[in-house]
């Protein structure tokens, strides 16, 4: 998973130590187009929406993509996710949270980030 900086071109870099990475897709709802000379129910599909996204990370009080996150809560941030098998998503994620986890006997210290994609996903 990488955080975006600058613009054309946007330059990603990886967040580090990251554990687990949300659902990532879109839904979209149905709009009733129903008119009076219908003969049955009427619809058409609406606008995608990315919906929520949750991910943790082994908390790294020194990484700077992490940090930009914690402090860039309210703000919106470029994202982008690599799976093993090479597809890529992009797309700006609204920062709602980023929570220090429960930390463990063992010591291990964790943040969850939580955003809600905004726009469209972009799939390579």
């Amino acid at each position: 998973m990488k955080l975006g900086a600058g613009s054309d071109p946007i330059v990603y870099t990886t967040i580090a130590e990251v554990l687990s990475i949300g659902a990532i897709g879109s839904t979209a709802g149905e709009v009733e187009t129903t008119h009076l000379e219908s003969t049955a129910k009427d619809y058409i599909g609406g606008l995608p929406d990315g919906g929520t996204l949750e991910f943790k990370v082994n908390y790294l009080a020194s990484n700077t993509q992490q940090n930009a996150l914690r402090d860039g809560v309210g703000t919106t941030k470029n994202v982008q996710v690599l799976w093993s098998d090479t597809t890529t998503g992009t797309f700006a994620l609204v920062i709602l949270g980023f929570t220090r986890d429960e930390t463990t006997p063992e010591g291990q210290l964790t943040a969850t980030i939580s955003g809600r994609i905004s726009g469209g996903i972009v799939w390579a």
